[in-house]
């Protein structure tokens, strides 16, 4: 009877877990150092918006809001201005209008304009504007959002 104890044994548990563990370490090292190299190289990608706004001046007067903004592109394509909204104090959303009245504004790889932008605003004043604007060639809209404070 001993002899036959002896080999239904066969492996112990505590063998197979150390195997375990001696194949899974080495494996768990490989990806940590695999996700460590890919992590680096996104840390060096600067993602660059291509349009830019900021605020030139503004002035505020029996309702209507005139506000002067300069807008940037610091992209390879030319832009389309499209449309502009307003954003008031109250958190309402309004269209605005460009005071030269119609023209299409482009933008042009590293190029810059300042517009003159006019807001019916009523007793409340603009927040912030938005900006859209669509890539020539491909139609791709984009909005630039302008913080008025």
């Amino acid at each position: 009877m001993l002899v036959r104890k002896k080999l239904r044994r066969g492996i112990s548990e505590l063998v197979i877990i150390l195997a375990l563990v001696a194949i899974v370490i080495p494996i768990v090292m490989v990806v940590q150092g695999w996700l460590s190299s890919r992590a680096g190289s996104l840390e060096n990608m600067n993602v660059i918006q291509p349009l830019s706004g900021y605020l030139v001046s503004r002035s505020y007067t029996n309702g209507e809001e005139v506000i002067t903004i300069g807008i940037r592109n610091q992209g390879q394509t030319s832009y389309n201005v499209t449309k502009f909204k307003a954003i008031l104090a109250n958190g309402t959303v309004v269209e605005a209008r460009e005071a030269s009245g119609g023209g299409q504004v482009i933008l042009n790889p590293s190029s810059e304009k300042i517009l003159v932008i006019t807001v019916t605003t009523g007793a409340t004043r603009v927040r912030g504007l938005i900006i859209v604007a669509s890539e020539v060639a491909t139609n791709k809209q984009i909005e630039i959002p302008i913080n008025l404070g």
